[in-house]
């Protein structure tokens, strides 16, 4: 008896769990797991700067699924269903770490293209500075007296 019970937890455990209805693709999963890991970030940034403690955490979370087109139980369930696939859920993270690392690395060439805009910007200011400067000064070598 003991046996046919074990026998049938470890046959339930195997099966498979059904696809909710409304799953969300991999790859949107994704870009929306790394979309919560910024988020997260972020708040998580700003809470330790000693802010003004206003909870605005949950619209956030509302504003990133909203801009990827689920709701939250949307992607709640399709979680949980990516869960019963361990390997599969690692290779998903993996992606998931793949693209923050892509979003960083754009970040990085977007500040570093906007200090380069800005020292032209100086050099160009400068430059009209001088220019000015040469304009505003008259020739006295070759004035007419």
């Amino acid at each position: 008896m003991v046996l046919f019970f074990v026998s049938s937890c470890d046959n339930e455990k195997k099966e498979e769990i059904k696809a909710p209805d409304n799953l969300i693709s991999k790859e949107k999963m994704i870009i929306i797991m790394a979309d919560i890991q910024v988020t997260e970030a972020y708040i998580k940034k700003h809470k330790l700067k000693r802010q003004p403690k206003t909870d605005t955490s949950l619209l956030y979370f509302h504003k990133l699924f909203q801009k990827n087109e689920v709701t939250k139980g949307q992607f709640e369930n399709s979680l949980l269903y990516y869960k019963e696939n361990l390997p599969e859920l690692q290779e998903m993270y993996t992606r998931v770490i793949t693209r923050l690392n892509q979003l960083k690395a754009k970040n990085e060439e977007i500040l570093i293209q906007m200090k380069t805009d800005s020292i032209i910007q100086d050099s160009i200011l400068k430059a009209e500075h001088v220019l000015d400067s040469i304009n505003s000064i008259k020739d006295t070598i070759f004035a007419p007296e």
